[in-house]
């Protein structure tokens, strides 16, 4: 839902930073989020991410980077 928490940790397991999920907009049969989580530092090889209590999804530095995270929750 709208206002989610989002938690990203560094390849050590520390929160390095918070956010939220946005509006969200149908698409098919799901529903796609903007994700906005500011100031995350660089610095770590990969991230951890995660919506709400729904589990960590592993993103590379480049593709943190460059914005591209995508999940599937169900």
């Amino acid at each position: 839902a709208e206002g989610a928490s989002v938690t990203v940790y560094d390849s050590a397991g520390k929160v390095v930073a918070t956010g939220a999920l946005g509006t969200g907009k149908p698409k098919s049969a799901a529903c796609v989020f903007p994700v906005r989580v500011p100031d995350v530092p660089g610095g770590s090889k990969f991230y951890r991410v995660e919506v709400s209590h729904r589990g960590q999804i592993t993103v590379t530095a480049a593709e943190a980077k460059a914005g591209e995270f995508a999940a599937t929750l169900g």
